[in-house]
């Protein structure tokens, strides 16, 4: 299927200078890709982040998306004319077809999925990378059961989810409800604590209180729970008053340690959204890039957690509050940078394409 030729993206160039770039070449899929109109692109903090911090550029920017198939391979479940979603590799030297901020794209098939009716396209952009980085941690780092499984069972000990507002947090409560883990203690602003407990959190606490270690203490003391087993920071925020390390202060010292970036302590595991492929990055202050081995087995077994989120969305799983971006390209990059400095408020944003 032929496509016209004008494809508008957003940019990290040679200086990890985030641009406006039109007139992209069209992108071109290889064996078992399929090639995307874009419809919606879902902003994440990584699509900045990722240039700035791990050295992913020059690069077409972006994660997530769902758009319609123009070209298949022979043999494969896509046809063109099907709504997906999905997500894209990442890593050093990434392809400029694999950026999702454009208006074509190229997608692995096995990172893509048939958008159902009861699933919004403009959620459904939004959802691949935060529900396979808290399907990761819950499923594969914490090793809990997956959801609505035969032999699910309670965690024994409480799971602790920090920042439980945050896009990331907000899958990995809903997850722990649906696999049937309890207690599930999450920290998170005030104002968010009634949507927290709606989605499956059994108590909140402000993460800003100054006593907030000795709440959560209580609340395990007055459960009978031990302690805290397993604790997730979905924020990823560094130094002496970061969410690492007050949460790690919240927990036992044989807990399990899970943040969204890499943190200096060794305690702390690191969950990652595209365990089906090596992953090169260069890290700030690191001698030389490092990669991280793909995890097979691990990607199936995440895959299989953010499937049960897609059937049952508006059911057992939903996002709050999605924003639609549309417009010029320009306004699209400012609202992405905002993203990935931290200034934009709760939810998430889909930008609406063609970008103009």
């Amino acid at each position: 299927m032929s496509q016209p030729n004008t494809n508008t993206g957003l940019y990290a160039d040679e200086q990890a200078i985030f641009r406006v770039r039109r007139g992209l070449a069209s992108p071109v899929p290889g064996d078992g890709e399929l090639l995307i109109e874009t419809q919606f692109s879902g902003a994440n903090p990584a699509d900045v982040k990722h240039a700035t911090l791990l050295g992913i550029y020059p690069a077409v920017l972006g994660y997530d998306f769902c758009g319609k198939v123009l070209q298949a391979p022979p043999q494969s479940s896509f046809r063109p004319g099907d709504t997906v979603a999905g997500y894209t590799p990442t890593g050093l030297n990434r392809p400029a077809r694999y950026g999702t901020h454009q208006r074509y794209l190229v997608c692995p098939e096995e990172m893509a999925f048939h958008v159902p009716a009861n699933l919004p396209p403009h959620h459904a952009a939004c959802l691949s990378v935060v529900a396979m980085t808290a399907a990761d941690t819950l499923y594969n780092l914490f090793r809990f059961p997956l959801p609505d499984t035969e032999t699910t069972e309670k965690a024994g000990r409480p799971v602790l989810i920090w920042g439980a507002s945050s896009s990331v947090g907000l899958c990995a409560v809903q997850l722990a409800r649906a696999s049937g883990i309890y207690p599930i203690f999450v920290t998170a602003s005030p104002s968010r604590h009634s949507l927290l407990l709606e989605l499956g959190a059994t108590k909140c606490f402000d993460y800003r209180s100054p006593d907030v270690a000795s709440q959560l203490q209580s609340a395990v003391e007055e459960g009978q729970w031990g302690s805290i087993g397993y604790a997730f920071d979905t924020v990823g925020s560094y130094g002496e008053t970061g969410s690492a390390k007050l949460m790690a202060g919240c927990v036992s010292d044989d807990a399990s340690l899970v943040s969204v970036v890499i943190q200096h302590d060794p305690r702390f595991k690191m969950p990652f959204a595209t365990p089906n492929r090596d992953v090169t990055i260069r890290v700030h202050g690191a001698p030389q890039p490092i990669t991280i081995p793909a995890r097979p087995s691990d990607y199936v077994r995440a895959w299989q957690a953010l499937q049960w989120a897609v059937a049952n969305y508006g059911a057992g799983f939903k996002f709050p509050c999605v924003d639609v971006v549309s417009g010029t390209a320009e306004t699209a990059l400012e609202e992405l940078q905002a993203i990935g400095d931290g200034r934009r408020g709760f939810g998430k944003m889909a930008i609406e394409h063609p970008l103009l």
